[in-house]
């Protein structure tokens, strides 16, 4: 294993390893301030995935298959086509689903842009100054999947990339106000 191999290896776990202990600090009730939110944390679970693969796109595939009632999602690049599948299941099984993108980033020649918006899927866009770089999404005011991972190929199979899903109440209610903000400007 080369040097620098063994360097993100090792990166990656130390990642882990704090990211579980500041789960267990914020786990014990005490009052945390999360961008500009406090939290107090009662009960819920964070899952962290890194790539290359590392089962992040599973992991969100999984997530998404498993919504009942909401899926917002802000994303900036979208090409990825086992996760667009889920999202289409989840619409067809009566899901609302509802997504901000980045204008750009939807016209790129590999966006699933076209894909979700033929399917009945609405789709904000967002084209004002600067990018709209999130790349998020709620499930049921219950689920956050967050991180640098991009929904793409790319990031499964060859970035180095980082993903958490948060099942948190608390946590999803901070990201679906954001989402809502940005949903009802940009559309």
């Amino acid at each position: 294993m080369s040097g620098r191999k063994k360097f993100t290896t090792l990166g990656g776990i130390l990642l882990a390893v704090a990211v579980l202990l500041l789960w267990e600090h914020f786990a014990d009730g005490s009052s945390k301030n999360i961008s500009g939110h406090t939290v107090l944390f009662d009960r819920g679970a964070v899952s962290v995935y890194f790539s290359p693969r590392g089962g992040a796109e599973d992991a969100i595939v999984d997530a998404i298959d498993h919504a009942h009632k909401t899926l917002d999602i802000a994303i900036y690049t979208f090409t990825s086509r086992p996760i667009s599948q889920a999202v289409v299941r989840a619409h067809e099984r009566g899901v609302e689903v509802r997504i901000v993108m980045d204008d750009d980033q939807a016209r790129d020649r590999y966006s699933k842009y076209r894909y979700l918006k033929r399917r009945g899927i609405p789709i904000a866009l967002y084209n004002g100054d600067g990018i709209m770089h999130n790349k998020f999404a709620v499930i049921d005011t219950q689920t956050v999947i967050t991180g640098s991972f991009n929904w793409t190929a790319s990031a499964e199979e060859y970035n180095y990339e980082n993903l958490l899903i948060i099942d948190s109440p608390e946590i999803a209610k901070i990201y679906e106000d954001y989402f809502a903000e940005m949903w009802n400007k940009f559309r």
